[in-house]
């Protein structure tokens, strides 16, 4: 069962960023997401006794036999879901830290391409542009702290479990970090990374520009776009052409299409 007082650190944790930063913990709820969870990072997992007499808890078997549970029942688990329709499972997760940028560079073996994203504030959005790196081979995303909350339950589910794959790390100030990604020179031989900016008024078609090189694609905000002062730090502004009266592009879509032109260069 769940006493009354995790009970309430669990309803708090899905509504107070300050809680999970100062907890190290987020929740993650549903078998699917769940079923991704790297068992070193379960801190606690709870399920009904009708789950485990489900299918899904054959998805989740592995994590359950690995971290062990604690049985609730049903509406234990209503009571500290934030679905309508809870499935049954829920975990307490421990958030993954990156200690700083020259981590996040090296993180993998393939020649960086990250996402620096300023002040993304849809939790729709930072979910689908991080579900998006992932599979387009982003090494990581790089992100100020006005950026909506990545652990946010919103956000949390809209990745899918990429969430879990993909290195990030926000930063106190943008401007900065662009300039050591200039000068700081990745493992492996590579040089500094070239800075592309995706911008209304880019010069460059999105497809003309070299991603086959290390290099960082910058996503502003949805309304506001890049800010002049980080637009100023880029190599080059590029921009996707559009028919008809669009004006612009939704900054998840315009995220994944230029990282999977990115994807199709490096292929190639």
């Amino acid at each position: 069962m769940i006493d009354g007082r995790k009970r309430k650190f669990i309803k708090e944790l899905l509504q107070k960023a300050k809680l999970r930063r100062e907890s190290g913990l987020y929740v993650v709820d549903g078998a699917r997401m769940c079923a991704e969870i790297p068992p070193d990072e379960a801190e606690e997992i709870f399920v009904t006794r009708e789950f485990l007499s489900s299918a899904n808890a054959e998805i989740c078997g592995p994590l359950l036999r690995r971290c062990g549970f604690t049985e609730v029942t049903e509406q234990e688990m209503k009571q500290v879901s934030d679905t309508v329709t809870p499935q049954g499972i829920l975990a307490l997760v421990r958030q993954k830290r990156v200690r700083g940028l020259s981590e996040l560079l090296n993180m993998s073996e393939r020649m960086p391409l990250l996402v620096l994203l300023e002040t993304i504030q849809d939790p729709g959005n930072l979910g689908t542009i991080i579900r998006a790196a992932e599979a387009a081979g982003a090494t990581g995303i790089l992100m100020n702290r006005e950026c909506v909350d990545i652990y946010s339950p919103k956000v949390v589910r809209s990745t899918m479990g990429s969430l879990f794959r993909v290195p990030f790390l926000v930063v106190e100030d943008l401007s900065e970090a662009c300039v050591r990604l200039k000068q700081e020179k990745p493992e492996g031989g590579y040089p500094g990374l070239k800075l592309y900016a995706a911008h209304l008024k880019g010069a460059r078609e999105y497809t003309l520009a070299d991603y086959r090189i290390p290099c960082a694609l910058m996503i502003g905000n949805e309304g506001r776009g890049l800010t002049d002062a980080l637009t100023e730090h880029a190599d080059a502004a590029v921009k996707i052409p559009m028919c008809g009266s669009v004006e612009s592009l939704n900054a998840a879509m315009a995220a994944a299409i230029i990282l999977f032109e990115a994807s199709r260069q490096r292929r190639n």
